[in-house]
Order: C-alpha cells, then sequence, then structure tokens
C-alpha cells in the first residue's frame, strides 16, 4: 500500500472554488470558497473532481502537490447523474493517475483515500478496506447508484479524491460521508464514492468531442432548477408528497423551453411512469435518454402531457 500511494499522490491536486462573494444585511462584503480534491488525468492538464465542489464558482484554481497555483476552466460535468465535473489546467509538469477497474473490487480488498488534507494542500493517505459495493445513496430528487463504500477516513475537503487500490490504480472517486441515518442515529466510518468505471464513458466522450453527451431537459438540476414538491402543496393538489416536482427555474434554448414547461409547473410523471422516491425525477430521465417522453405536468392545478426530446446541451 506504500507503493500504492506513491504511485498516486503525484497525481492528486487541491481544488479551491472561489464563490461570488456574499452581503449580508449590513452590507457587509464576505468571501467564500469551497475546498475540494481533484485527480489529474492526463499530462494535457485534464482534471476530475466532484461537480459539488466547483458548482456555483466564478473562479477556480487548482494546486499542484508542490504548491504550485493554476487557473482552471470548466469543461463539463455530469451533474446530477453523477457528481462528476471536468475542469482543464495549463498543461506542463503534471503526472497522469493510472485508472483502473472498479468492477472486480470485492468486500474486504484494501484500499486507501488519496486527498487534500485537512487545512492544508499537502496531500493525505487513509487507508480502509472495501465495505460493500453497488450500493445506492439518495439524495433528493434522485438515487445515485452503484457506488463503492469504504470506511476510509474521508473529511471535507476530501470530496474529488481518489479512492487507490493496491495496485495504485484510482477506482473511485470520493464523493460523499454519511454520518447520520434517517432515523438520526450517528454512523461512522461510511464514505462513498463514483465507481471509477461509472464516469469513463463521460471521460472518454469528453475527451473525443468535448463536451457531455448525455441528453438532458434543462429542468434537472436540484436545488437551481427544480426543487420537490413539499407535503402541504402535495396536499392541496391531492397528490403523493414524494410524487412531483417543481420547476424553478427553465434554461434559456434547452428543450424543456421549447416544450412549453415554465417555471411553476409540477411535474408528477415521466413517460408511464409516477414519480416517487423509488422512482425519482433524474432517475427517470436517465432512463429516457434521447427519445421523445411525455411528461405529466400540473399547472394551475390542472393535468396536461408536454411532449419534450432530451438533447446534449454545451454548458459556457
Amino acid at each position: 500500500m506504500t507503493r500504492a500511494a506513491e504511485r498516486a499522490l503525484a497525481s492528486v491536486v487541491t481544488v479551491i472554488a472561489e464563490l461570488p462573494p456574499s452581503v449580508d444585511s449590513s452590507g457587509v462584503r464576505s468571501e467564500q470558497t469551497n475546498a475540494g480534491t481533484g485527480i489529474v488525468l492526463g499530462e494535457d492538464g485534464l482534471i476530475l473532481t466532484n461537480f459539488h465542489v466547483i458548482s456555483g464558482a466564478a473562479r477556480v484554481r487548482v494546486i499542484l502537490p508542490t504548491g504550485e497555483s493554476r487557473d482552471a476552466t470548466f469543461v463539463a460535468d455530469d451533474s446530477p447523474f453523477q457528481d462528476m465535473a471536468l475542469l482543464s489546467i495549463p498543461a506542463g509538469g503534471l503526472k497522469a493517475a493510472v485508472l483502473g477497474s472498479s468492477a472486480a473490487l470485492r468486500s474486504g480488498e484494501p484500499v486507501i483515500a488519496v486527498a487534500s488534507g485537512v487545512n492544508s494542500v499537502q496531500n493525505q493517505v487513509k487507508g480502509g478496506v472495501v465495505s460493500a459495493t453497488k450500493v445506492e445513496l439518495v439524495r433528493p430528487g434522485l438515487i445515485l447508484n452503484g457506488m463503492i463504500q469504504t470506511d476510509a477516513a474521508v473529511n471535507h475537503g476530501d470530496s474529488g479524491g481518489a479512492l487507490v487500490n493496491a495496485n495504485g490504480e484510482v477506482v473511485g472517486v470520493l464523493t460523499t460521508i454519511v454520518r447520520q441515518q434517517p432515523s438520526g442515529d450517528i454512523v461512522e466510518g461510511v464514505a462513498l464514492c463514483h465507481a471509477i468505471d461509472d464516469l469513463k464513458p463521460i471521460i472518454d466522450a469528453v475527451r473525443s468531442s468535448g463536451s457531455n453527451p448525455r441528453p438532458r431537459l434543462g429542468i434537472e438540476r436540484f436545488g437551481t432548477q427544480h426543487r420537490l414538491l413539499s407535503a402541504a402543496e402535495a396536499a392541496q393538489l391531492r397528490l403523493q408528497p414524494s410524487g412531483g416536482i417543481v420547476v424553478t427555474r427553465v434554461d434559456p434554448g434547452s428543450p424543456a423551453e421549447a416544450a412549453g414547461i415554465r417555471t411553476g409547473d409540477i411535474v408528477v410523471g415521466v413517460g408511464n411512469s409516477r414519480l416517487s422516491q423509488a422512482e425519482p425525477f433524474v432517475n427517470l430521465l436517465a432512463a429516457v435518454g434521447s427519445n421523445e417522453v411525455r411528461l405529466a405536468v400540473v399547472r394551475d392545478g390542472v393535468a396536461r402531457p408536454l411532449a419534450v426530446t432530451p438533447r446534449p446541451v454545451r454548458r459556457s
């Protein structure tokens, strides 16, 4: 594992996302930053990280293991379907990580988490095992499937770091920590990672075309484009509490706008499926692909079907 760490350390970087400044009620302006980790994918400067690390950033910097800082530009992401983003930094003096395969991982297999250090940009290594594979992570409005669970000590700032096997190959991307069960019980030693095999198709597609080919609607991002239907709203409309999403923003020029979807619309079905906790909105969209689909929409209390065809959308 020492040799595995040595192989991976030089390919892990710190990602600093500078957010737009906030202004409080008294007019005081304060700077905000997110700190995370990234993985060097190539000597050309392609960097893999989590989307939540750089989401909303006005500027992103990547700090190399040598301490050198380089400005990064956004290339592509796969959020919300997968919590991943690709950045680009100037080439030169970079060591690409070796990507392994996550398909053969077994419970009990030793792994290490390589990520930015706590309160420093010096990379750190933490050991553990594969606790489980193909784990489901439930998030608002979607379920992330195929996650790798490890008991390696993952902390704030490690997001986007590398889960590395005994050969020094990256087999997963550190994504989130679970500290509490829905019941309120505290849990420890539960970190979840995206399996690298699930991310490779997006990485390869972006390398060849410069953008993510995944079809989108333009309303799929939770928090910025839609929110969950509240229990009070559901009761008023006689809908299931977990059975709908409310559109809060429609991307200009998107398939959703072309189909006539408006802010305030409530989507309760995708194709022949009704939204539920077991079949969230984003998961149903992912299954549609680029095929035309009818969304069951409630507007001003009246149900109406709207046909929409997802297509890839290049983000600037």
